[in-house]
């Protein structure tokens, strides 16, 4: 068994945010397709205008017309991830979420998760888990599509634990979970 302690901060909640609606591989490829669509739209419309004769009289109207269109078509491509960060934030700062910034204590042995905070007594089994993904400085435990454990790995004291706390994790995921992420 390994026993971790950890508080999460506001920017852990805003990397983990900003994971999940944003960087996360299954994300990138829907905001793929929705860009793909914008700019499939964007074209249509620009075509329209074209055989209609517009940009032949073109005047100011015209012009301004077609490029509020095409910053409304692409600024949010160029913006969506900040504004990601900026909902994460809100959520952060928001007074009713405080007990997602608890100091923490986590314990995983073979049988289960143990998460014990202050408002939080809880008893994971392992099978709870559906799909496990790592970052550079997160693991993080998806019980469902929205809401995982997040465990900043800098709560890990040493590589020995690191280590420990990977083992048990190869051991009672399930192979779907591990490859979850992977396939997406």
């Amino acid at each position: 068994m390994i026993t971790i302690q950890y508080t999460l901060s506001k920017d852990d909640y805003v990397n983990y945010y900003t994971y999940m609606y944003w960087d996360a591989k299954d994300r990138k490829r829907k905001r793929l397709r929705n860009m793909i669509k914008q700019a499939g739209f964007f074209c249509l419309f620009s075509s329209v205008l074209f055989f209609s004769g517009v940009y032949g009289r073109l005047n100011k109207i015209s012009i301004t017309v077609f490029l509020l269109f095409f910053a409304g078509a692409f600024l949010p491509i160029l913006t969506g991830r900040n504004q990601m960060v900026k909902q994460a934030e809100a959520i952060a700062d928001d007074p009713d979420n405080f007990s997602i910034f608890n100091e923490t204590t986590l314990s995983a042995s073979d049988t289960e998760i143990h998460l014990k905070s202050i408002i939080v007594d809880s008893k994971l089994k392992w099978d709870a888990v559906i799909k496990k993904t790592e970052t550079s400085n997160y693991y993080f435990l998806f019980l469902n599509a929205m809401q995982a454990i997040i465990i900043p790995k800098r709560a890990f004291k040493n590589t020995e634990e690191h280590y420990a706390f990977d083992k048990i994790l190869s051991r009672n995921l399930s192979l779907d979970a591990e490859l979850k992420d992977a396939l997406h």
